[in-house]
């Protein structure tokens, strides 16, 4: 576990910078990578302009947003800063609450994956070296991509013919244990809502309100031996998801041998990244290291 106090930055800032490539990228904007029952799940792809012919990684960004809102541009400093280091990163949508429950969301983003597979050939991405990333939300999506495998019924229909597996997975203050929300509430101005919503939640994803549905939709029940590599970061005072979440899923995860990495920010809440920009290129340093001893790096 490395922790960042809340200081300077001066050297890790300079670590960042120095292993960002001098490419640009281009986007495209508007694709439709799945169409769930009249529902066309729409995508931009952040492409590297880096004149070359060889293989690159690619990636599956998925955007926060409590499973209720969101939008495919909202992590866009991440896309821009992934593809200019070589990444072909797909920012997708996918099914929100309360029209759509849990798990039509973790199908889209399964089927998202296996688009970018089916594609590989059209963007030069190597199919053995996608990864995924997301925030909040879309760190419990994240992952869920890295910790299921077919067998647990999460698969969905689209896109048939190519693996949903990711090689790592990126959970950026990601709700990756919802049992927390059970056994240790949150207390202070938003837990009365925070209850409510995972009742809601809770009732949606199994029709009844009880623990058995925050355990079925947790990444960290599925751990196990053959869970895909996770780096974590998270803000200790985050008031909206434990710090504790993405610890227990840490701890999880050394113990089964499977490599990992927690970044914590002490006195930083949900979010911090958005406010505090030389923490997110620490953040995003950090992350570009662990995925490179993934073997994900550009080649």
């Amino acid at each position: 576990m490395i922790r960042f106090p809340a200081v300077s930055f001066v050297m890790a800032e300079v670590f960042c910078v120095c292993a960002m490539a001098a490419t640009g990228y281009t986007t495209e904007r508007g694709g439709v990578y799945a169409d769930v029952g009249g529902t066309k799940l729409r995508m931009t792809m952040y492409l590297p302009n880096d004149g070359g012919e060889g293989l690159r990684p690619g990636m599956v960004l998925i955007h926060g947003g409590g499973w209720v809102f969101g939008t495919r541009y909202q992590q866009a400093w991440y896309c821009r800063q992934f593809a200019k280091n070589g990444y072909v990163v797909m920012t997708i949508e996918y099914r929100l609450m309360p029209k759509h429950a849990f798990p039509d969301c973790l199908h889209d983003c399964k089927a998202a994956v296996r688009w970018l597979r089916l594609n590989a050939g059209r963007y030069r991405v190597d199919p053995d070296r996608i990864v995924t990333f997301g925030a909040s939300a879309g760190g419990h999506l994240a992952a869920l991509l890295a910790a299921t495998s077919p067998g647990d019924g999460f698969e969905g229909e689209a896109n048939p013919g190519a693996r949903s597996d990711v090689r790592a997975a990126i959970s950026l203050y990601g709700a990756v244990d919802l049992t927390q929300y059970r056994d240790h509430p949150i207390h202070g101005r938003l837990s009365a809502t925070t209850e409510r919503f995972f009742e809601e939640f809770t009732e949606r994803t199994m029709g009844k309100r009880d623990g058995a549905a925050l355990e079925a939709a947790s990444p960290l029940t599925y751990a196990g031996p053959a869970t895909r590599p996770i780096f974590f970061a998270h803000g200790t005072s985050d008031l909206l998801v434990h710090y504790r979440q993405s610890e227990r899923f840490h701890d999880r995860l050394v113990s089964l041998g499977v490599p990992t990495e927690l970044v914590t920010f002490p006195k930083r809440g949900h979010g911090f990244d958005y406010i505090h920009w030389g923490e997110r290129r620490v953040v995003f340093g950090r992350m570009m290291a662990f995925l490179e001893r993934q073997g994900c790096a550009k080649t």
